[in-house]
């Protein structure tokens, strides 16, 4: 599993703090979250025709900058709480894809700005995220693909840029846990367990 896969989960759920920065000149995100996250999905999905997508997602501080521009983009992420994300799925007799993600998140950003003279990046994270799955899949036509993922600091810049100055810092146990049985599938079958510490991307350069 890439580390840019983890990062982008939250922007795919939505959990967006800040969008649309264009033509801003100088953007400040602070976030602090010093409280317990949970989510918990419990699923039984059976004879589908179509795809099935099964989520759970507990996310602490997100943020997400788009635009260009910029002067300066300044990003501060402090995650003091617990974020703990489970999902626990039987699923059978589908005729497309089957896909089942676990995710606890602390901390993530995603910056894509055509130009930025400084963008600066702080992610301090200091309890545990933890991310389960438990699933049954069987008689599934289509693909299977299954993630539990757990991270406490992820950023992603895309940008032209002078200056980029990332701090990263965790201090917590990442956990993530699968269980899965996965029976008769026609198609392709992915299983990824991912416990990543912390994770930077930059590209545009």
């Amino acid at each position: 599993m890439k580390m840019t896969t983890v990062s982008a989960l939250a922007l795919a759920i939505g959990f967006t703090a800040f969008a649309g920065a264009a033509n801003a000149q100088t953007i400040d995100n602070n976030q602090r979250n010093n409280t317990n996250i949970r989510a918990q999905l419990n699923a039984t999905i059976s004879d589908v025709t179509g795809d099935v997508s099964a989520t759970s997602a507990a996310i602490a501080n997100s943020f997400t900058a788009e635009g260009s521009n910029l002067a300066t983009l300044n990003n501060y992420q402090n995650f003091w709480g617990d974020s703990r994300s489970g999902l626990t799925a039987t699923i059978t007799g589908v005729t497309g894809d089957v896909s089942a993600t676990s995710a606890a998140i602390a901390n993530s950003a995603s910056m894509n700005v055509d130009f930025a003279t400084a963008i600066n990046n702080t992610q301090l994270s200091g309890y545990d995220p933890s991310a389960a799955l438990n699933s049954t899949i069987v008689t599934v036509v289509g693909d299977v693909s299954q993630t539990s993922a757990a991270l406490s600091n992820s950023a992603s810049i895309e940008s032209e840029f002078g200056r980029v100055a990332s701090t990263q810092i965790n201090m917590a146990a990442v956990n993530a846990d699968m269980s899965t049985t996965v029976r008769n599938v026609r198609g392709a079958v992915t299983a990824t367990a991912a416990a990543i510490g912390n994770s930077l991307t930059v590209t545009g350069f």
